[in-house]
């Protein structure tokens, strides 16, 4: 269970890059690919069904855990693009979660990973949000 401060956080955080209305979907998911927040574009319903969201949020996770392989000889995996025709899918490893975020295509995808990467290297950064974990499962 998450703390009220780190929902907090998570939820500000979100609100912050969904300024952007191209922006359909922001997910955070823990490295077993369970979705521990979500937030959603005011007035757009979601493409996938909960079936199929699941199996994309396992997949993604996947998909960074095998690229870290390779860390060692060309450097850390910052973020990753799925261009398809519906949405670009953004995937961003921050410590052991992934952010997900789904995007209207043809946005720059660049400049909403890098802004979602300075977003959310601070709150996870935050010693409070170590903590607030610890004490969440007390």
């Amino acid at each position: 269970m998450l703390a009220q401060t780190t929902i907090k956080s998570f939820d500000e955080g979100c609100e912050s890059l969904l300024i952007n209305k191209k922006l359909r979907y922001i997910g955070i998911l823990d490295k077993m690919g369970n979705l521990i927040f979500e937030k959603e574009q005011q007035g757009i319903s979601s493409i996938m069904s909960d079936k199929k969201s699941r199996s994309l949020y396992i997949q993604s996770v996947l998909e960074i855990l095998l690229q870290k392989d390779f860390d060692g000889q060309i450097g850390s995996l910052k973020y990753d693009v799925s261009h398809r025709t519906k949405m670009d899918i953004i995937t961003i490893p921050v410590f052991d979660h992934v952010i997900l975020i789904s995007v209207e295509p043809k946005e720059n995808t660049d400049l909403i990973a890098n802004n979602a990467i300075n977003i959310f290297d601070k709150i996870f950064d935050k010693n409070d949000y170590l903590d607030n974990q610890k004490n969440s499962y007390k």
